[in-house]
């Protein structure tokens, strides 16, 4: 597996904390419990994962590194408003679409952006903290998705939220696999990459939640599109492969404005 070599003390610390709830080893931010942010030792993981790593260097996987670690918003220079779709659909409950807005609304002298998130709306509305949106350089949407993800799964099977977090980290540092893709985006087409984990197809207590342990998770990331996500989207199949997947959910960007 190709890794890339950081230094601990120069991850950038505008990580989200959702961010580092996804990283294999938050080399140097820890949340207290006041909720602030101070530099710790390194540990796995931010909710007590018992492994340390070495806190001057530590080699992450390419995955995490361009999920959680690049600077999506690179390719945005001036203030706008970036759309995505959501649809969720299948057999195990009612679907339902929303929307997403990312609004970008400044660009610091840095190159980081000050932002705002919509994150779906009424009832469905996720929570984006606004510290969490200021001064950042990778794209929030990742992370409030999959952070809602791990909610969600907590909601299905009644196990641990942390549980499926740190499958899904461990996934990524450990297997994800990263593959060219081509799409069509504003009428062209457009090349990238599509990282996809199945994070619990192996796991050791997959019996408990047999229904769900099939579940794929897929990114589509392009320095083509602006903020670098062009779409995510997880699967549930369903026990035959005719059937209609248990259940399917795409979050997709669909058209991105700015400011002459």
């Amino acid at each position: 597996m190709t890794t890339t070599e950081i230094s601990a003390t120069g991850i950038h610390l505008r990580i989200t904390l959702c961010a580092l709830l996804f990283l294999s080893a938050t080399a140097v931010v820890a949340e207290d419990d006041s909720g602030d942010l101070e530099v710790k030792g390194a540990t796995i993981g931010r909710m007590g994962d018992p492994i340390g790593v070495d806190p001057n260097t530590f080699e992450f996987a390419d995955a995490e590194v361009k999920l959680w670690m690049d600077n999506h918003l690179r390719n945005i220079d001036s203030p706008g408003r970036i759309y995505y779709d959501f649809v969720k659909s299948g057999s195990y409950e009612e679907g339902f679409s929303d929307s997403v807005f990312l609004d970008i609304l400044k660009v610091n002298e840095d190159g980081s952006k000050d932002a705002d998130l919509e994150f779906f709306t009424a009832d469905r509305q996720q929570d984006a903290r606004r510290d969490n949106l200021v001064g950042i350089k990778g794209n929030p949407v990742l992370v409030v998705y999959m952070q809602g993800d791990v909610y969600e799964m907590n909601r299905l099977t009644n196990g641990s939220w942390r549980y499926f977090q740190r499958r899904i980290k461990s996934a990524f540092a450990e297997n994800a696999k990263i593959e060219p893709v081509t799409f069509e985006y504003d009428g062209a087409e457009r090349t990238g990459e599509k990282i996809s984990i199945t994070p619990y197809v192996n796991d050791p207590r997959r019996r408990q939640f047999a229904e769900f342990a099939p579940k794929l998770y897929e990114f589509i990331l392009s320095d083509q599109v602006p903020g670098k996500l062009y779409q995510i989207k997880t699967v549930i199949p369903a026990g035959s492969p005719d059937s209609e997947p248990l259940m399917e959910e795409t979050l997709t960007l669909q058209s991105a404005e700015f400011a002459n």
